[in-house]
């Protein structure tokens, strides 16, 4: 799975999604692959069942690395989304901590951060592997 994957690599996924509505049609991106048609007719569409969501799979993937998920758009334009990017990467905080109990096994642990601050935003993943 990509998101085990990037967790384990203690790596920070930003997403960035880009659809051109005019190649996509009104309904903008996640129309999925087509099938061919039978005795040389049109194209059919995979039942939307089969297709999986990208959008839900970006932001999920962004989501549990502690990243961050941006969708291109008149409001958010690509250079503003980089420009985010790129002031979030300047603006980090690497945290480490031993938690009070030692677990027996390897395994993925649960975390929770949180700032007593009032009005300050905590962007973190939401656990880590335990490799032993």
């Amino acid at each position: 799975d990509a998101v085990e994957s990037a967790q384990r690599a203690d790596t920070l996924v930003y997403s960035i999604l880009f659809a051109d509505q005019e190649a996509y049609g009104q309904r903008g991106f996640g129309g999925g692959p087509r099938m061919g048609g039978r005795r040389g007719g049109p194209p059919m569409r995979m039942p939307p069942q089969q297709r999986p969501d990208g959008k839900k799979i970006l932001e999920r993937l962004s989501r549990e690395t502690g990243g961050g998920f941006f969708e291109v758009s008149r409001k958010q334009p690509i250079d503003k989304i980089y420009d985010r990017i790129q002031e979030e990467l300047r603006n980090q905080y690497n945290l480490g901590y031993t938690p009070d109990k030692l677990d027996s096994g390897p395994g993925y642990r649960k975390i929770h951060l949180a700032a007593r601050q009032k009005g300050l935003l905590v962007q973190a993943r939401d656990g880590y592997y335990l490799d032993r």
